[in-house]
């Protein structure tokens, strides 16, 4: 059962580029970032409502304020970077996660890097430099595509700020409430400026109201399934499981819009795809943490 649940919360966000894509032909990206959140709580609320618990809201934590701000700034750039690139782009946010994660693992949490850790860092560096790159002359390089990387590697940024929270909130927290909380507080912050944000790009068609309801489903639910799966089977499991999101992403982009899928593009998604796999080892496991997190109060 664990397998199963791994792999559909994997499909479900191989499916999110292509589900951005096709809303961002009817909506601008902040328009959609708002939406994500907006009708990701009202799934999160229909599966407490079904589940017949109880809802549980906290604002108190500064953990679910960090955790809300980086799923923000997540959000707003991944949904602006495939607005304005391709979608199968959107992969460059996985290597850049995992080195923000190593960095926060060794200078927050004070965990020691091991060696291969490192080598993992150092792959996830190339893949993103040969996606980067994908063949184009400098020129076009720098006009474009390194504004692009940057996009995406600030989106990662503010994802590594989530994990991070639900790090340190999961050992206090349940994960419904948890995640219901933060993305309660991230629709309410894009709530604000949407007004002046909103941009009617076409007409509202069933491609696009179906893309945008499918990426509030998948932001309400995909991390409550991964949640329970991590609970019946091994991370290195795990690990290679939702890393695999990248091919899936890599084909459904090509599959749906044609996009071009170099040889530049398929060997650095492999190279950082090896980096997370290595990175999960078990002579990779940085050693337990020294410090403890605790909350003012607690």
């Amino acid at each position: 059962m664990g397998i199963l649940l791994l792999l559909l919360s994997t499909l479900m966000w191989s499916f999110v580029s292509i589900l951005v894509k096709a809303a961002s032909f009817t909506v601008d990206s902040y328009t959609i970032t708002f939406l994500r959140f907006f009708l990701g709580v009202i799934f999160l609320f229909l599966f407490i409502w079904m589940s017949k618990r109880k809802v549980k809201i906290t604002w108190k934590s500064k953990w679910i304020w960090y955790g809300a701000l980086g799923k923000v700034m997540n959000y707003l750039f991944e949904n602006f970077g495939v607005s304005i690139g391709y979608a199968y782009e959107q992969i460059l946010i996985t290597p850049f996660l995992t080195i923000f994660m190593l960095l926060f693992s060794i200078f927050y949490f004070k965990e020691k890097a091991t060696f291969l850790s490192l080598v993992s860092a150092a792959l996830c560096i190339s893949g993103v430099f040969l996606i980067s790159w994908n063949g184009l002359p400098m020129h076009e390089l720098l006009e474009f595509d390194l504004f692009l990387t940057l996009i995406f590697a600030l989106s990662a940024f503010g994802a590594s700020f989530h994990f991070v929270s639900q790090k340190v909130l999961i050992q206090k927290m349940d994960a419904v409430d948890m995640n219901l909380s933060i993305f309660l507080w991230c629709s309410l912050i894009t709530t604000l400026p949407l007004p002046a944000q909103f941009e009617w790009s076409g007409d509202f068609n069933g491609i696009s109201i179906f893309a945008l309801v499918a990426l509030g489903f998948i932001t309400g639910t995909s991390f409550i399934i991964y949640s329970k799966a991590l609970k019946q089977v091994s991370f290195l499991v795990a690990a290679i499981l939702v890393n695999s999101s990248v091919l899936f992403t890599l084909f459904w982009s090509w599959l749906f819009y044609n996009e071009p899928i170099t040889i530049y593009v398929i060997v650095g998604s492999l190279l950082f795809l090896i980096g997370m796999i290595l990175l999960s080892l078990p002579a990779a496991k940085i050693s337990k943490q020294k410090k403890v997190v605790k909350e003012p109060g607690n």
